[in-house]
C-alpha cells in the first residue's frame, strides 16, 4: 500500500501532514511487556502518532505478536513456511508428521499462536532433518504414498547438499537471488571466493576453479546446473536452518550476501566481462583464443592477492570497483557502446 499525502491525527482532530521514523515500540500483549522495532507515523504538527495507510494498523499488530512469539521462544508463521518449503510437505502432512491434529498447522496461518510444546517440536523440526526424518517413518502409515517419496526424494537431497559447501553456497545464492543463470552462478561463486580472502583473510572454496572461455567456472557445479542453459535455475531449497547452511559461518553468510548486493545487481554476460579483466583468470589464458575452450586451473594464490591488493573488502569498494571495471568495458567496447543504453544493460533487468 503506498504512503498517503495526509493523515488523521487524533489530537489535532484533522488531516495533517506527516513524517514517517523507525522507532523502538513498547506495548503491551498477553499481559506481557513487549519491544518491536516499527516505521511510526508522525503528526508534523503535535507529534502524535497516526496511521500513514490503510494497512499500518495490522503491521503494527502483526510486528507486536512477533515480538511476543520471539520473546516467548515461540515459532513465527515465517519459520512455519521455511519448514514446509525445506521438505517440500503440505500443512496437513506436517501436521500427521509432528503428531499434531490435521489442522494444527492451518489454525496457525489464521493467527493461532502455537502452545510451546508444540513449538519446540517445530523448532526441532526446522534445525534437526535427521529427527524429522525419524518421524516420518514413525508416522508413515498416515501420509500418502506419494507424499512420502516426495519427502524422502527431499530428504536425500538435503543430505548431499549438507556434505557439499560448494553445493550449500550454490544453493545460498540461487534462493537469495530468486532468478540467476549458470553463468551467473559460476561468476558469484569465483567473486564469493575472492571477496572471502579479502573480508576474511581465509579460502571459501575449496572445489578446483579452471579458466573457460567464459571467465573461471566450478566444472562441479557447471554440470550439476548446464541443463538450465541461458534460463534461471530453478531448483533451490530455500532455508537458513540446519543442512543447508551447515558448513557455511556466519562470516561467511556475510560475503556472499555483500557479493549478491554489488556484483549480483550485474546481467551475466557483464559478469563474465569483469572476471576477464581479472589477472586470475587473463593468467591463465595466455596462448589461448577467445572462444577457445580450456581447463587451466586458476591459481589461488594469485586469486589472493588479487582482492587483497584491490581492497576488495566492503559494499562500497567493491561497487566503486564493479563500476570502474564497466568504465573500462564501455571505452574499449567497438562502435558507439558508450552510450548510456549499453549501461543499462548491464544491469541485471
Amino acid at each position: 500500500m503506498g504512503r498517503q499525502e495526509w493523515a488523521y491525527c487524533n489530537e489535532c482532530e484533522d488531516l495533517v501532514d506527516f513524517d514517517i521514523f523507525e522507532e523502538i515500540v513498547t506495548e503491551q500483549y498477553k499481559g506481557e511487556e513487549v519491544r518491536f522495532k516499527f516505521h511510526v507515523g508522525r503528526c508534523r504538527c503535535c507529534g502524535n502518532e497516526v496511521a500513514t495507510d490503510t494497512a499500518y494498523n495490522s503491521r503494527k499488530s502483526e510486528a507486536k505478536i512477533k515480538a511476543y512469539k520471539k520473546k516467548r521462544g515461540i515459532i513465527d508463521i515465517d519459520e512455519i513456511s521455511e519448514i514446509l518449503m525445506k521438505y517440500d510437505i503440505g500443512k496437513e502432512a506436517l501436521a500427521d508428521i509432528a503428531g499434531f491434529g490435521k489442522v494444527t498447522i492451518k489454525r496457525y496461518y489464521e493467527g493461532f499462536l502455537p502452545a510451546k510444546e508444540y513449538s519446540d517440536i517445530l523448532y526441532k523440526i526446522l534445525n534437526d532433518e535427521t529427527w524429522f526424518m525419524d518421524l516420518v517413518q514413525r508416522s508413515r502409515t498416515k501420509l500418502k504414498e506419494v507424499t512420502y517419496r516426495k519427502i524422502v526424494a527431499r530428504y536425500d537431497r538435503l543430505a548431499r547438499i549438507n556434505e557439499s559447501k560448494i553445493d550449500q553456497i550454490a544453493n545460498y545464492i540461487i534462493i537469495r537471488m530468486e532468478e540467476v543463470t549458470p553463468l551467473a552462478l559460476e561468476k558469484l561463486l569465483s567473486f564469493c571466493n575472492g571477496v572471502n580472502y579479502a573480508v576474511n583473510g581465509e579460502r571459501l572454496i575449496f572445489d578446483e576453479s579452471q579458466a573457460w572461455a567464459h571467465g573461471p567456472v566450478y566444472p562441479y557445479i557447471y554440470n550439476k546446473y548446464k541443463k538450465y542453459g541461458y534460463k534461471p535455475i530453478g531448483d533451490g531449497i530455500y532455508s537458513s536452518h540446519g543442512w543447508l547452511v551447515s558448513k557455511l559461518s556466519e562470516k561467511e553468510r556475510t560475503v556472499i550476501d555483500m557479493v549478491i548486493r554489488t556484483f549480483g545487481l550485474y546481467s551475466p554476460k557483464t559478469l563474465e566481462k569483469i572476471s576477464h579483466s581479472q589477472e586470475p583468470w587473463r593468467e591463465k589464458r595466455v596462448g589461448y583464443k577467445d572462444n577457445e575452450a580450456g581447463r587451466e586451473a586458476i591459481d589461488e594464490e594469485s586469486v589472493e592477492r588479487f582482492y587483497i591488493e584491490n581492497d576488495l573488502c566492503t559494499e562500497e569498494k567493491i561497487m566503486r570497483y564493479i563500476l570502474n571495471c564497466i568504465r573500462e568495458i564501455t571505452f574499449h567496447a567497438p562502435g558507439t557502446r558508450t552510450d548510456c543504453a549499453f549501461r543499462e544493460n548491464m544491469i541485471q533487468e
